[in-house]
């Protein structure tokens, strides 16, 4: 025989309360209508031995709002279990779950239209939408346009709302060191991306921390991982004997193909990472410009949530770096 699913009114009488007093207190109201610790605990309590939880379907009908955000991920954004992309998407996690919301998750394709990627995270099941170093995808702009709010997370030079790491200045201080230790032939090693206006950003301070530091704007290459990434810069002459990498998993695509070659780190090629990431497993300490990625989460999703509210919003949260000195310089 199936059993009863115990309701609102069973928690009152049991807790010796009036039915309206249970919704408020399950509802988190206690603390702003007053209501007393001791009734507030005794309920609860009731709550817990009966197995009542409010339904959380009838709370959104009566709020207008799921308690559900999602993210906009796009096609070169998962899939993969370690690197930035997957380190971020756990810092994420981590911050809905310390914030007691559902996180609805949209994987993007290549081949699917911007107004389709839009209608899927913008069908009422979600109160806002975060987006990762998406500055320049269409989504962007979309969101914006509907006025549905939205947070960009990682990525400063989009039309969004964000919250970013302080990147010009992680450059900055990774050029000094390198400067510092002797090293005069700078290169930035990026990847090819349409997306991400923060790599031109880093791109920029690359240029004028070189000119200041080195006297010349230095070198760069825009390819992807590996062997491609370190035969692009060794066909630059001069040849660099210094790289600065957009990305950790850029840094240390390096090392392999550079021991093959024979090429000493960090003697003949000092290397620097960005992001400190911890899933790559190096035997070896990468020099890298760290980003508190849990920080970074907590910060955009509170954004979120205080849009969401209808609260003041800064547009703009920018979170400081610091530069971790490994073996690779």
């Amino acid at each position: 025989m199936a059993t009863k699913r115990p309701t609102r009114r069973d928690v009152a009488e049991k807790a010796g309360v009036a039915p309206s007093t249970v919704s408020l207190i399950l509802n988190d109201r206690s603390v702003d209508l007053g209501i007393a610790d001791a009734t507030r605990l005794r309920v609860e309590n009731a709550a817990r031995i009966l197995g009542y939880y409010p339904n959380r379907h009838i709370t959104a009908i009566r709020s207008g709002r799921t308690g559900n955000i999602g993210l906009y991920l796009r096609h070169d954004q998962w899939g993969t279990s370690v690197g930035y992309w997957s380190a971020l998407r756990g810092a994420l996690e981590r911050a809905v779950s310390e914030a007691d919301l559902g996180l609805l998750v949209h994987c993007g394709r290549p081949d699917l239209p911007t107004e389709e990627a839009f209608a899927r995270q913008a069908g009422g099941v979600v109160d806002g939408v975060l987006i990762f170093n998406s500055a320049s995808d269409p989504i962007a702009k979309r969101l914006l346009d509907t006025g549905m709010q939205a947070v960009e997370i990682g990525d400063s030079a989009g039309p969004l709302p964000y919250v970013a790491v302080d990147a010009a200045d992680g450059v900055r201080q990774a050029l000094e060191h390198l400067h510092a230790r002797g090293y005069r032939r700078p290169c930035f090693v990026n990847f090819p991306s349409p997306y991400e206006g923060s790599i031109d950003q880093r791109r920029s301070a690359f240029e004028r921390e070189s000119l200041r530091l080195f006297g010349s704007v230095g070198s760069s290459v825009d390819e992807f991982y590996g062997e491609l990434a370190l035969a692009a810069v060794l066909r630059l002459l001069p040849v660099p004997d210094c790289v600065l990498c957009v990305s950790d998993e850029h840094a240390l695509g390096l090392l392999a193909p550079a021991a093959d070659r024979g090429i000493r780190v960090p003697d003949d090629l000092a290397i620097v990472g960005f992001d400190c990431l911890p899933t790559l497993g190096l035997s070896r300490t990468m020099t890298s410009v760290c980003t508190d990625l849990d920080t970074l989460a907590r910060a955009g999703v509170a954004k979120l949530q205080r849009l969401i509210a209808g609260l003041p919003t800064e547009r703009e949260t920018v979170l400081p770096v610091r530069l971790r000195v490994g073996d690779t310089t």
